[in-house]
């Protein structure tokens, strides 16, 4: 675990866009949204809209250069567990990504004092969960080299949309948030599941 976590985390230093590039678009997209001027909700729908894209374009390349260099074919062939090369890019991801944009979306907008930490957690648990699901449309697209594949998840997130509107848009976080961490906890384990097993499909 501690093998993949120290690659993935020097692969992301090793390439500084990796990290500066999805903070850049998420902002660039963010900042386009308040300068049309919304008013305070659907601001934090413009929030959400940009971690959308934003995720949608850097998860087009998850799998891909492990994929070109053989790196996946190798764990498969040395029997290694899959489920560590996913947590250790998750977690170099949520570090170095994830966390920053999520302060970010907080102070260019600001998140409500009343449920400040909540709201800082929700946000993260959105953005991880769309992750996870952009991921799964990378592995299925991984050998047409194109992001076309990725747009079939879209309708699986149709019910995740719903619930981070009620959220972030109509304020109702208290009766939400169980609901958002029960699709965070199935994203982490089935989706995952899915990622693996469509990868080991992927690499034979």
């Amino acid at each position: 675990m501690l093998k993949e976590l120290r690659r993935e985390f020097g692969l992301i230093f090793l390439i500084p866009k990796n990290i500066y590039l999805p903070l850049s678009v998420f902002g660039i997209i963010f900042l386009i949204f308040l300068i049309l001027d919304f008013d305070e909700s659907l601001t934090y729908g413009s929030s959400f809209i940009a971690s959308f894209i934003t995720i949608f374009i850097i998860s087009e390349n998850t799998f891909k250069e492990d994929y070109a260099n053989g790196y996946i074919e190798q764990k498969l062939c040395e029997n290694d567990n899959l489920v560590f090369y996913l947590l250790a890019k998750y977690l170099a991801n949520l570090i170095l990504v994830y966390v920053p944009m999520t302060l970010l979306a907080y102070l260019i907008n600001g998140f409500s004092n009343e449920y400040l930490l909540e709201l800082f957690f929700a946000y993260l648990i959105m953005l991880s969960t769309l992750s996870f699901f952009f991921n799964l449309g990378s592995a299925i697209s991984i050998k047409r080299n194109n992001s076309l594949n990725a747009l079939l998840i879209i309708p699986l997130l149709i019910p995740f949309i719903i619930l981070v509107e009620e959220i972030f848009v109509a304020g109702k976080l208290i009766p939400n948030l169980n609901f958002l961490m029960a699709y965070f906890v199935f994203a982490t384990s089935f989706i995952n599941y899915a990622i693996i097993q469509i990868l080991k499909i992927q690499s034979k």
